[in-house]
């Protein structure tokens, strides 16, 4: 009887502990996560991607998904709330929905948007934006506006979105200086983007994966990708129409990475991320994409800062192994999810800038040991010197870790 008592006078102060949670409304996050599974994968040349399904296709959003439309306009205010910030007006008859890692090429300096934006139609906003090219592109005069035709790397989109500076970009694009086409000077992401090489080396997954998108009756919704053996991300829209009119540009900025990762990793004598066999590789891999999905599916959302004059909701969440994501929803229906598992591999190998060598320079063939035997006998040349010094330092990843990792952790 006393213990009765007791328990009445604790939950008179202080509340149940969990009085009214089962009467809340789930977020709407939580709610389109419900019965979500992960499907066959399909591999390609350069990546495994497994398709995420509904068990019911989704009605369609009135989302328009065109941030390379020309009824969009993009600018540079005269006053910036903050260096970057770009003016972006929605000339378009309904909401737009901008992801996070677009690439925006133009005005003095080129761009990349951090995070997801909803723009209401007819509205002008704001919007934060981190630099894709390092000072010394800057232009005199502004460049007309354009927007990319991929999403920036994963490694760049999950490190924006959490951690946005103005050196992340220009460290990750000073490894690929010699994927520029030709004649292209530019130190920026947009001229990486640009590279024919790359496209080449993407051309073929494009191919095999045209009908991803338009398989299961809309039911598909997400796709989760890996490379060299590693879930790299899980993106969900909130219907198969948005995912297929974003489906390109995430494509490419996934076998971007993944084709750049084989050609660099071998330049700087790394060695990838083993894959085992293709059976066991696509069987792991799947489970390893399940189990993301119930992390995601288990994590707790909390609403974040939302940007002046847009629309939507915008959420972050951590999984229970410290994956971190973030989300947005508009009136009650998730619009874009983007989850972005730790990579220590593409940590330690774009953590830090590097200086390409010149066009004579044999890049491939020095290795720390004889760099280190040369050094001895005071044999260096000045790049031989830098070389030693990044290798020393961790700084390409050849090291144990120091100024090179760049690890969150």
């Amino acid at each position: 009887m006393k213990f009765r008592v007791l328990a009445l006078v604790l939950i008179t102060a202080f509340g149940a502990p969990f009085a009214g949670a089962a009467d809340e409304a789930p977020d709407p996050i939580s709610s389109f996560l419900e019965g979500l599974t992960i499907g066959e994968g399909t591999a390609t040349a350069e990546l495994i991607i497994f398709p995420v399904l509904a068990a019911e296709a989704p009605e369609k959003l009135d989302i328009k998904p065109a941030p390379w439309s020309e009824n969009v306009g993009y600018s540079e205010p005269d006053l910036p709330k903050r260096r970057f910030n770009v003016g972006v007006a929605n000339n378009e008859p309904g909401l737009l929905l901008l992801l996070g890692g677009t690439i925006l090429g133009g005005g003095h300096r080129d761009r990349v948007f951090p995070q997801d934006v909803l723009i209401p139609a007819g509205a002008r906003v704001e919007i934060e934006s981190i630099a894709a090219a390092p000072a010394s592109d800057q232009r005199k005069e502004a460049a007309p506006f354009r927007v990319g035709s991929a999403l920036a790397p994963p490694y760049i989109r999950e490190r924006a979105e959490f951690s946005p500076t103005n050196t992340l970009v220009p460290n990750f694009v000073s490894h690929f200086l010699d994927f520029r086409n030709d004649g292209d000077e530019r130190k920026s992401l947009s001229a990486v983007n640009a590279s024919d090489k790359l496209t080449k080396l993407c051309l073929p997954c494009h191919e095999s994966l045209a009908a991803f998108p338009t398989s299961d009756e809309g039911r598909v919704v997400g796709v989760v990708t890996a490379v060299r053996g590693r879930v790299r991300s899980l993106e969900l829209f909130g219907d198969n129409r948005l995912l297929k009119a974003w489906f390109e540009p995430l494509l490419k900025s996934q076998t971007f990475a993944a084709a750049a990762i084989a050609v660099k990793a071998k330049k700087l004598r790394m060695e990838l991320p083993d894959q085992g066999t293709a059976d066991e590789t696509m069987a792991g891999l799947k489970t390893a994409a399940e189990e993301l999905l119930v992390r995601v599916q288990k994590a707790k959302f909390k609403e974040s800062d939302t940007p002046k004059n847009s629309a939507g909701e915008y959420w972050i969440f951590r999984t229970s192994n410290s994956t971190r994501g973030a989300a947005i929803s508009n009136e009650g229906r998730m619009l874009h999810m983007a989850v972005f598992p730790y990579e220590p591999f593409e940590s330690a190998l774009f953590g830090a800038r590097v200086k390409a060598p010149g066009e004579d320079d044999d890049y491939g063939d020095y290795g720390q040991a004889e760099l280190e035997r040369k050094s001895r006998f005071g044999r260096l040349t000045e790049y031989e010197k830098r070389l030693l010094g990044r290798m020393r330092s961790g700084g390409m990843g050849l090291g144990g870790g120091g100024a090179g990792g760049g690890l969150r952790r």
